[in-house]
């Protein structure tokens, strides 16, 4: 794989598993943190290009603020070493607020890393606690206040939907948010996954999630403050200062190459996907092909057409509507058109010219208008 301009680096442990998470992560595996780094490292190496520019790099988790300072740094040698990071206009690193100290500030700030995720969630230590969140708000309080003085660039991310949380507990976090030095926050759905711990208290009845008629009126008041304080929503769950969109996530809803490194990742070169081994001990055991570690899938036509129309969708601008005709057959053309037409009668679609973009119902339905076109 070559001609990527975009790395994504999965470091899958953390200290607690939050009852919500369906990531693929671990939790007591500090023994395991030194192995897991060096395949890493070794993977660097073997996808070694320096004449690839890269422009943003993305190290996601599990929960990458505990990946040791000494292995970090080593990490940041080999990518400086086997690609060329001049050009790099956004390198991400996320965070939970409760493992921000001064001395990671300023090494990861030494790394190169210019900017910070933070996951927040919401600003109520009782639900944070019966989420299995193990930050406090004050944490959270104390990890801006620290982190301004080292980063221009803070996102943070809140889960809309978590178990009693009232509209005013909702407001309060966000008022407090916009109030934060951070440019950029993203607001994501409470989906409740099988497997979860938050699956099996709902399950038992010891934990009752918010309907969807309260999360649908929170999520439109919540667009519009944001909009208000200047958080112009670009993407459903994404909301940014001007010039301070994640360029990372852009990458990927525009269908650009990048590579997926560690556990789980997955690459993307245009026209194949290709998916990192998901079994932590095979993936610590594995030739470093990436034909023996990864699972490959070649995309059809119309595989493509309905990733594109996916993710196209997503961002508030759309995309463009010939692009999208481009990988159907004249039949499907004429159908699509049709869905189309029917789906700007129901509000849910605007077109301007050969731009095609949701409205505001039509984000929330996402899912459904999709399923309506393709």
């Amino acid at each position: 794989m070559n001609n990527f301009e975009h790395i994504y680096i999965h470091w899958p442990f953390c200290n607690s598993k939050c009852y919500y998470c369906d990531f693929l992560s671990f939790c007591n595996k500090t023994n395991q943190d030194k192995e897991y780094h060096d395949v890493l490292c070794s993977q660097l190496k073997y996808f070694k290009d320096n004449n690839s520019k890269i422009k943003t790099i993305y190290i996601g988790g599990g929960t990458p603020s505990i990946y040791p300072l000494d292995l970090l740094k080593e990490l940041f040698e080999n990518l400086n070493k086997n690609f060329d990071l001049s050009d790099a206009k956004e390198i991400t690193i996320e965070a939970n607020p409760a493992d921000i100290t001064k001395e990671k500030l300023e090494a990861w700030k030494s790394f190169g890393i210019n900017r910070l995720s933070m996951g927040v969630q919401i600003l109520d230590d009782q639900i944070l606690a019966k989420i299995g969140r193990r930050q406090t708000v004050s944490d959270a309080i104390n990890a801006i206040k620290l982190s301004k003085k080292y980063f221009d660039n803070i996102s943070v991310d809140l889960i809309l939907g978590l178990p009693d949380v009232t509209d005013e507990i909702w407001q309060n976090s966000l008022k407090a948010v916009v109030s934060w030095p951070v440019k950029h926050i993203s607001v994501y759905i409470l989906t409740l996954y099988n497997k979860t711990k938050l699956y099996d208290l709902v399950k038992r009845n010891e934990i009752s999630l918010q309907k969807d008629d309260t999360i649908i009126s929170h999520y439109i008041k919540t667009v519009e403050f944001l909009e208000k304080n200047d958080f112009m929503q670009y993407e459903i769950s994404n909301f940014s200062k001007v010039g301070f969109e994640s360029l990372h996530n852009m990458a990927y809803w525009d269908r650009k190459p990048y590579l997926g490194l560690g556990l789980g990742a997955s690459s993307f070169d245009g026209t194949a996907r290709y998916v990192n081994e998901t079994n932590l001990n095979k993936f610590l055991n594995i030739n470093l092909n990436p034909l023996n570690c990864a699972q490959k899938e070649i995309l059809t036509d119309k595989q493509v057409f309905i990733e594109k129309l996916m993710l196209d969708l997503r961002k508030k601008n759309g995309g463009d509507l010939h692009s999208m005709l481009y990988f159907l057959k004249s039949a499907d053309k004429i159908k699509f058109l049709n869905s189309i037409e029917e789906l700007k009668k129901q509000g849910l679609i605007l077109q301007i010219g050969g731009k095609v973009s949701l409205t505001q119902k039509g984000l929330l339905l996402e899912n459904e208008v999709v399923l309506k076109l393709i």
